[in-house]
């Protein structure tokens, strides 16, 4: 693990500009807890976190540590058992669905690396999709989609391919 969570009372970490930074994700305590049967499988355990504004964090673990869990919770996708997990001030341990929907649907953007593109469609068409779901559809549909076009081949590569499908531009 890295460094120890620095108290309640210690001093924000600053930018460049010596400006302090505020958290955009905070966890505390964050537990989930899936049944399997009668086996309680425990995903993730009282689980600390604080990401700032401009941090590139990598989840890096073993299978099976709790890295998709912690995702999913800090995504929307899931609630937790127990703890706190904030975005900015919006509290997800206790939002409803109808909230959880508008902050995937406006603030969330997940590319899954299997099952959940449509393999019919190119690259650009499967974001431009998700875009037409949203509520600023036409404004950032033209935006998204190129960048798609140029960052989607596999491992960071670009795509050689002009119109690149899924399953040549992703894979494990």
């Amino acid at each position: 693990m890295s460094e120890a969570l620095a108290p309640p009372d210690a001093p924000l970490p600053r930018d460049a500009s010596d400006t302090p930074r505020a958290a955009v994700f905070v966890a505390r305590r964050l537990c989930k807890t899936y049944r399997m049967g009668e086996v309680e499988v425990h995903a993730l355990r009282e689980v600390d976190l604080e990401i700032y504004e401009g941090e590139f964090v990598v989840l890096l673990g073993p299978s099976g540590s709790g890295k998709s869990t912690l995702l999913n919770i800090l995504g929307g996708l899931d609630l937790p058992t127990s703890g706190e997990a904030y975005w900015r001030d919006h509290d997800l341990a206790h939002a409803s669905e109808a909230m959880l929907t508008r902050y995937r649907r406006d603030h969330v953007g997940f590319v899954f690396q299997f099952y959940n593109l449509i393999p019919s469609l190119t690259v650009r068409e499967n974001v431009a999709l998700v875009t037409d779901i949203g509520e600023r559809r036409a404004r950032h549909r033209h935006r998204a989609a190129p960048d798609a076009d140029r960052r989607g081949g596999r491992h960071g590569r670009p795509c050689r391919a002009r119109r690149p499908f899924p399953v040549a531009a992703f894979g494990g």
